[in-house]
């Protein structure tokens, strides 16, 4: 009834229609078309998801039964086994090196004797003899000099240990007095503006951070803060003749980093 209906609505489609363009045969078609197209599909998706196990398991086993040989041995021609009895014959030793041969000097112990028997060829090694000999043993021997040392031990005391107690620049420490510029102005004479930058027109702040000993006396320096090399130049050009106060801790003088400023401003006339 379906293909009865299909053809009904062709004939009513192209009751007025031209029919020789290929029109009423695609649609006269189109179910067998379709149909066809379906099958080989189906084929195709059957193919690729079945084929491999199906050429896997059809082949796989004339494969391995191709690759099966057998081989026949006639145990007649085979060599006969070397005896069990039969011993190898030891390896011979490792070459002993013997140890060097170390010099001796024979240590006499003097037996009392008669003054009449005592021979004068026959006399006692002297103390120098026997603390410069390499080695004391029974008798004499002549090999190797075996090393001594010859160097002076001081066993007066202790051995002693020097600590570096210098702090470190970012150490920080406390103290109850700190360091504080003697001759500041001397210094700052010394600096002066440096013709350069006064004409340049270069202006600002120098920072150096200066280790204190002890003393009050300069140690290092290290410039913190420079706003032009040709400014910090002068600086370290006569930082070390700078003198402090000591700085003070438990009533004791310590070493310490203090800051210094130096201020460089133009005045304008």
């Amino acid at each position: 009834m379906t293909q009865t209906l299909l053809a009904d609505m062709d004939e009513m489609v192209f009751e007025s229609r031209e029919r020789q363009y290929g029109a009423y045969y695609l649609r006269k078609k189109y179910p067998s078309h379709v149909l066809i197209g379906t099958a080989i599909i189906c084929s195709l998706v059957f193919c690729f998801g079945f084929g491999p196990m199906i050429f896997s398991s059809l082949g796989g086993e004339t494969q391995k039964k191709n690759k099966t040989m057998a081989i026949s041995i006639n145990m007649e021609e085979l060599p006969p086994p070397p005896p069990i009895d039969k011993e190898l014959p030891p390896l011979p030793p490792p070459p002993q090196t013997p140890p060097p041969q170390l010099q001796t000097v024979a240590f006499q112990i003097p037996e009392p004797a008669p003054d009449a028997e005592v021979d004068e060829d026959e006399t006692i090694r002297e103390m120098e003899e026997l603390q410069n000999a390499p080695n004391i043993a029974l008798e004499d021997q002549d090999g190797a000099v075996e090393g001594v040392f010859t160097g002076e031990i001081d066993a007066t005391g202790p051995p002693e240990v020097i600590v570096d107690n210098t702090p470190k620049i970012d150490d920080f420490l406390f103290a109850e007095e700190e360091p504080k510029p003697v001759n500041m102005d001397d210094i700052k004479k010394l600096v002066g503006y440096p013709p350069i930058a006064r004409d340049a027109g270069i202006e600002g702040q120098v920072v150096v951070r200066i280790l204190v000993d002890k003393k009050g006396n300069y140690s290092k320096h290290r410039i913190i803060n420079q706003v032009h090399p040709v400014l910090a130049k002068a600086v370290e050009e006569h930082i070390a003749k700078l003198r402090f106060t000591p700085a003070i801790q438990g009533g004791k003088p310590i070493q310490f980093w203090v800051n210094i400023p130096f201020n460089f401003r133009l005045i304008n006339n």
